[in-house]
């Protein structure tokens, strides 16, 4: 690990800490930001919603290490990021969950909010400057980040929102100071917390991040696409890539979990994370590692349609042939020539898959063969066999409808907030 100035042609992940001072004390935490390899010191991002899942998957690994346990860490987090529950893996000791400025605060968001906060969670509320339109979240926001540069030129409007804040029992925290006469204020309205360029800029920490390979990546989300997720699954398929398991290892060893000990079994980390905490910490390291064009999404989006569609069929028939999991991953392959863009009989090369499913991958004759024609025959490109595959298995069109429409409607709920 380096900061910027010394970053390696090894380093492939930068993400900048900006520290949160006591006014007149130490360090009292710590807000990660998104920031590019080589790139200034600035997020140059395409989304509030991939920068966060970028921080979240592999920047509380780069920095964990380096920053005091007791310390807190700021994150931002977009709308969408948040609704998905992509938040649900984190320390809610160490944490604080940071609401960016520009979200609108409807009904549902608001629900959101409070429901977050009854959770356990820490949140805070960013770049506050008095807007009315955020009162319905501030019941349940700990921390109000007043941004002192965009009210600089408003002495009176600054005051009477930081005042506001404090009668609401709310911990201040001034954001952007840069000069002394931001810190006299904040002594003389007795605000505890303050952070900008009057104390530092954000430094970058630039560090070698171990990514998984596309066949573990594939396999995990093989098992998040199950009805039911099996944690001993999971774990077997953690166990095969030392990249992921050891960005758990991390994850649970930089948190409270392990109250001290240090956790080195991978049986006990997912113990201690727990079956949602799990979920949520694997769809965030998949849904960050996906290609950045829109082609790569497209393609990632239609393999979870299909690997979805075929786990339920599968379910409402049974499980009597292919057992969940080998027909999920089945549909997450049967585009993997396309993502890759390789032919298929290479993009399998380093895959390991029983013969029958690969047969039916490179279009050979296998008893698997059958269901990638139903899932073209769903997909707007008919396909005559697709009535002659669900006859022999024994599903009507009605119930291959309704679970091609869910598979739909559950990876547009996964995918929402890629950038798809």
């Amino acid at each position: 690990m380096g900061s910027v100035d010394n970053c390696t042609l090894d380093c492939n992940y930068a993400v900048a800490r900006h520290p949160i001072y006591q006014v007149d004390g130490g360090v009292f935490g710590y807000e990660l930001l998104y920031r590019s390899v080589g790139g200034p010191n600035a997020a140059i991002i395409p989304s509030d919603a991939e920068a966060t899942l970028a921080v979240l998957a592999d920047g509380i690994q780069a920095i964990s290490r380096d920053i005091d346990p007791k310390k807190k860490i700021f994150i931002n987090f977009s709308r969408d990021i948040l609704e998905k529950g992509y938040h649900g893996f984190l320390d809610r000791e160490r944490f604080v969950i940071e609401v960016l400025e520009h979200v609108t605060c409807d009904a549902a968001f608001t629900g959101l909010v409070r429901s977050i906060r009854e959770a356990g969670f820490v949140l805070a509320l960013d770049d506050y400057v008095g807007d009315a339109s955020f009162d319905p979240i501030l019941p349940y926001v700990s921390f109000v980040k007043i941004d002192f540069l965009a009210l600089r030129d408003d002495p009176p409007r600054l005051r009477a929102v930081i005042d506001a804040c404090l009668a609401a029992g709310k911990t201040v925290l001034a954001e952007k100071v840069e000069a002394e006469g931001d810190i006299a204020l904040c002594r003389e309205k007795g605000i505890p917390l303050a952070q900008g360029f009057f104390y530092s800029r954000p430094q970058v920490v630039t560090a070698k991040v171990l990514q998984p390979n596309q066949a573990v990546k594939l396999g995990l989300l093989a098992e998040v696409t199950r009805p039911e997720i099996d944690e001993k699954k999971i774990r077997d398929i953690l166990g095969a890539d030392v990249s992921l398991a050891y960005k758990l290892l991390r994850h649970v060893n930089s948190a409270s979990f392990s109250r001290g000990q240090p956790v080195e079994s991978l049986d006990y980390a997912i113990k201690l994370l727990g079956r949602d905490a799990l979920a949520s910490w694997v769809a965030v390291n998949l849904l960050a590692s996906l290609g950045s064009t829109p082609r790569d999404r497209e393609l990632a989006f239609a393999s979870a349609v299909r690997a979805r569609f075929l786990a339920l069929l599968d379910a409402a028939r049974g499980s009597v042939c292919h057992k969940g999991q080998t027909i999920c991953l089945m549909g997450l392959l049967s585009l993997l020539d396309a993502m890759l863009g390789v032919p298929m009989e290479k993009a399998l090369a380093g895959v390991t898959i029983d013969a029958g499913m690969r047969r039916a991958l490179l279009g050979q004759p296998s008893p698997s063969r059958p269901c990638l024609a139903l899932c073209r025959g769903y997909e707007g490109s008919p396909d005559p066999r697709a009535a002659q595959v669900l006859a022999a298995f024994g599903v009507s069109h009605e119930t291959a409808s309704r679970s091609h429409f869910e598979a739909l409607s559950w990876a547009s709920d996964m995918f929402r907030g890629s950038g798809r």
